[in-house]
């Protein structure tokens, strides 16, 4: 385990050696960037207003192959408050320094780690309000990664991260957690992929593919994930379509996803079919979108359909 750690490591830091060679003169100014989620939602019989993320980041180069992003996230919903009295809370998610150079990348910090194509896509770019059950949110973690593009149709990456998630600063365990992706491009457009993830008491696999057209963007993802200690297999799937009714302006989107939270329990998957919009005022900087989803369970229904407006605000 050391000797494969080792290796990692110089896999993930010894290209800055290379990177330190031949940097130009880059701005270092920093920028002020984030963007702003609020919502309107509608689950079975309740409805509200809240504020779905509030993203503020601080971003820059350090020289021409070495960059930095340290950005917070507020929330009104959806996360344990900061302090526990106060309906706001308040986490990091970005804190990394990137290196590239060449086909040579390594990233230190905090970052999204190398395994769900639907966790890697950033939220102001999805085609709906949330992401599928299977992936939930993007996953985050502490630790190394490294990405080499041994040629323009392939990309290989990897990471070695503590296990424990986000905004955690200690490994009670004393295990890291270890992450490998491959995603080829055969034809202009149409990436293909696939992932592994590694825990102390858990594996996951991951297969994924994405198109991308003039009008037409679709994507597909199926993950299965074994907790070898309960040995209960977590599974789910999403397909999803979008089309350009009219170019840069609107899109029609439609999602089938599937999800099954413990195979031993014949009576606790659920199917989700989601159809939605989304209105480009100037493109993903400002943008509305609305999805309605309807979740059909196994055995007994739910009230727990959603309907979602919201709107979205970058820069």
């Amino acid at each position: 385990m050391r000797q494969f750690m080792s290796a990692v490591a110089l896999v993930a830091i010894g290209p800055a050696a290379v990177f330190a060679q031949g940097s130009a003169n880059v701005s270092s100014t920093p920028k002020l960037t984030g963007y702003l989620q609020p919502r309107f939602q509608a689950v079975g019989d309740s409805a509200t207003f809240f504020l779905r993320r509030a993203r503020f980041a601080v971003e820059g180069n350090i020289t021409a192959w070495a960059s930095y992003r340290a950005q917070v996230e507020m929330r009104t919903l959806g996360a344990p408050a900061t302090p526990p009295a106060s309906p706001l809370s308040l986490s990091a998610t970005d804190l990394w320094i990137k290196m590239s150079r060449h086909r040579w990348g390594g990233t230190v910090g905090q970052f999204r780690v190398p395994f769900s194509l639907e966790s890697l896509l950033s939220s102001t770019s999805l085609e709906t309000t949330e992401r599928s059950r299977i992936v939930n949110a993007a996953k985050r973690d502490i630790g190394m990664q490294a990405e080499w593009r041994p040629v323009d149709q392939v990309t290989l990456q990897t990471a070695v991260v503590n296990g424990e998630g986000p905004n955690r600063g200690s490994n009670p365990d004393n295990r890291m957690a270890y992450f490998a992706r491959a995603v080829l491009t055969p034809l202009k457009g149409l990436d293909v992929g696939g992932a592994f993830e590694g825990y102390s008491d858990s594996t996951g696999i991951d297969g994924q593919a994405i198109y991308k057209g003039k009008r037409w963007t679709a994507r597909g993802e199926y993950i299965q994930e074994h907790n070898r200690s309960t040995d209960i297999y977590i599974r789910g799937w999403y397909l999803l379509a979008g089309y350009g009714a009219i170019p840069r302006r609107v899109q029609l989107v439609g999602r089938v996803q599937q999800f099954d939270p413990d195979d031993r329990v014949g009576t606790d998957r659920s199917t989700g079919y989601l159809l939605g919009a989304q209105y480009f005022v100037k493109g993903d900087d400002f943008k509305l979108l609305a999805d309605y989803e309807a979740f059909h369970e196994q055995v007994t229904q739910l009230k727990n359909n959603r309907g979602v407006l919201q709107m979205q605000v970058r820069w």
